[in-house]
């Protein structure tokens, strides 16, 4: 199978992965913005987790990891999103929302990474 292929199959998964938790939280918690900081959080800690298991592990096929990687934990995190809706909340004159958003995606997103990249490692 083709890489582009591969990469079409697995950003297809990781949207509808990314549109369930943005459902979720929505139907939980009224919120899209968590939904939000969920997928980025949670997909940049995977993302972290492979990479650092990846260092150690070379021999994953290519294709397993550009499915993983370029498809899937591409297509689930969003920065896109994250981006529209801070400017939503700093048109919407709710600027301290804004900058708690970003900031808290900003911190949380580095931590998720490192913790999950020395995870990984240690695998």
């Amino acid at each position: 199978m083709s890489h582009i292929l591969l990469i079409g199959l697995g950003g297809a998964l990781g949207a509808i992965a990314r549109y369930a938790v943005d459902q979720l939280t929505v139907a939980q918690l009224g919120s899209s913005i968590v939904g939000t900081l969920i997928a980025n959080i949670s997909g940049t800690f995977l993302l972290g987790l492979l990479i650092g298991m990846l260092s150690s592990h070379s021999a994953w096929p290519a294709e397993v990891r550009i499915f993983l990687t370029v498809g899937f934990l591409a297509s689930y995190t969003t920065f896109s999103t994250l981006s529209v809706a801070t400017v939503e909340l700093v048109e919407r004159g709710q600027i301290s929302s804004a900058a708690i958003n970003l900031g808290v995606s900003i911190l949380l997103g580095l931590t998720a990474a490192v913790g999950g990249m020395m995870l990984g490692r240690s695998i």
